[in-house]
C-alpha cells in the first residue's frame, strides 16, 4: 500500500494553513502528485519527503525509524541548539565590545579633561607665585617708604624744608 495523504491531511499533520500545503502542493513536480479513486489530489512518498524536508517535521509517524535516523536527528537538533548558542554569544560579546568602546571613549574624553584640569593648575600656581613675589616686592617699597618717611620726621622742620 502506498502511502500518501492529502493536502487536508498534511495541513492537519503540520499544523499549517490548507492554502499555504495546497500552495506547496502545486509547486511539487508533476510525479510528486497523483490522483486517489475519489479524484482528490494527493502527494506521494516522493513529495512527502520533500516537505518534510521544507516544513521540518516528520510526517511518517506510523513508519519504524532506524537507530541511524534517530542518531542523524539528535545530532541535527544538538547542532541546531549549539548554533543558536553560538549565535547568542557572538551577540553578547558584540554588545560587550561596544560597551567597551563607549568605555574607551570616555577614559579618552576624562584623560583630555584632566590634560586641562592640570594646565589650569599649573597656571594658577604660577599666578599665585606671581603674585606672592608682587607682594613681598611691595611690602619691600612700602617698608623702603616707610623708612623714608621715618627718617624725614626725624630731620627738623628746616632741614626738610631745605632739604638737609
Amino acid at each position: 500500500m502506498a502511502i500518501e495523504k492529502t493536502v487536508s491531511e498534511l495541513a492537519e499533520i503540520l499544523g499549517v494553513s490548507r492554502q499555504a500545503i495546497n500552495n506547496r502542493v502545486k509547486a511539487l513536480a508533476p510525479e510528486d502528485t497523483e490522483k486517489n479513486e475519489k479524484g482528490v489530489t494527493v502527494v506521494t512518498r516522493s513529495g512527502l519527503i520533500k516537505l518534510e524536508e521544507i516544513y521540518k517535521k516528520t510526517i511518517f509517524d506510523d513508519e519504524p525509524v532506524s537507530e541511524d535516523v534517530k542518531q542523524r536527528e539528535l545530532m541535527e537538533i544538538l547542532v541546531d541548539e549549539k548554533n543558536a548558542e553560538i549565535v547568542r554569544l557572538y551577540e553578547q560579546l558584540k554588545s560587550k565590545d561596544q560597551q567597551l568602546a563607549k568605555k574607551d571613549e570616555q577614559l579618552r574624553v576624562k584623560d583630555v579633561q584632566i590634560a586641562e584640569k592640570d594646565k589650569q593648575l599649573d597656571q594658577q600656581q604660577q599666578l599665585t607665585l606671581q603674585s606672592m613675589k608682587d607682594r613681598d616686592t611691595l611690602k619691600i617699597e612700602l617698608k623702603e617708604a616707610k623708612e623714608r618717611v621715618q627718617e624725614q620726621e626725624r630731620k627738623g622742620f628746616f632741614a626738610r624744608l631745605f632739604g638737609r
